[in-house]
């Protein structure tokens, strides 16, 4: 499995003190750390606070011939009223299994963040999820750019839980895509 995570030169979103990168890899880490605890074995395209090009992310997902790629990400936008967690699969060339995934996750962000607004499965014209070989999901885990939802997401308990929600819908995931 290849977990994609932004950063490096291009930072994302960046309100309040708080950078998408480096949001993104706290939650990365920490889902890695769940996905490993369980047995499955793992791949980030960065590891620390590194420029990684969409293109070599997309190389190396394919190169190892992940079973699934999972892009985490935190939104923003101009109205710092907008909010929710989304996930996005590809709208040129999604599969059932891409479609699964990111059903499975969202399915599970509502059921562990009732609280929070739910902007559903979206289909995106993301590079990584046009290019990868693999069922692709991008998570937008909230708004950095509402006040609210920044401090939800700068708590390292809320880090974590993100984490364990997307982890378990991975592992549903798989055991579901059997019976395929």
């Amino acid at each position: 499995m290849i977990l994609a995570i932004d950063g490096g030169v291009d930072n994302g979103a960046s309100y309040g003190f708080v950078d998408e990168d480096e949001t993104n890899l706290i939650i990365g880490y920490l889902l890695d750390y769940e996905l490993c605890s369980l047995g499955m074995t793992t791949y980030m395209t960065r590891e620390k606070d590194e420029y990684i090009s969409l293109q070599q992310r997309v190389l190396t997902a394919n190169i190892k011939q992940a079973d699934i790629f999972v892009s985490l990400h935190c939104d923003a936008f101009h109205n710092e009223t907008s909010k929710g967690m989304s996930v996005h699969i590809s709208e040129n060339h999604y599969s059932k299994k891409a479609l699964l995934l990111a059903e499975s996750i969202n399915n599970n962000l509502i059921i562990q963040f009732p609280d929070h607004q739910h902007r559903g499965v979206k289909k995106s014209n993301f590079y990584v999820l046009n290019k990868t070989t693999m069922p692709a999901v991008l998570v937008e885990c909230e708004f950095l750019s509402n006040p609210d939802t920044r401090s939800f997401l700068k708590k390292p308990e809320n880090q974590r839980r993100l984490a364990r929600s997307i982890c378990t819908s991975i592992i549903y995931y798989f055991k579901s895509v059997e019976t395929l």
